[in-house]
């Protein structure tokens, strides 16, 4: 396995982690990254991410992102190196 898809999925671990310590995530926030995760997690044990429609994937994540900026930095941070590694890898 790739070192490339090796850091996108410690990336995806710690975002999930992430996930379940935040209290204060709103119902629709939570649900819109982890869906998500299913999605990059399906992607990554794939031999092939066509299924994967990575536009509206990245469209999501640039959202949270925005979102998240200042309630949550360290959530922020987690989401744009998942952003980093997906166009790395070309999803």
């Amino acid at each position: 396995m790739s070192e490339q898809v090796e850091k996108l999925k410690a990336t995806v671990t710690e975002l999930e982690e992430e996930l379940q310590s935040l209290e204060t995530l709103d119902d629709e926030a939570r649900e819109v990254l982890e869906e998500a995760l299913r999605e990059i997690q399906a992607a990554l044990n794939e031999e092939e991410s066509a299924e994967l429609e990575a536009e509206s994937l990245m469209d999501r994540l640039n959202d949270a992102t925005h979102d998240f900026e200042g309630s949550h930095p360290t959530l922020t941070g987690i989401i744009g190196r998942l952003i980093d590694g997906l166009g790395q890898m070309g999803i």
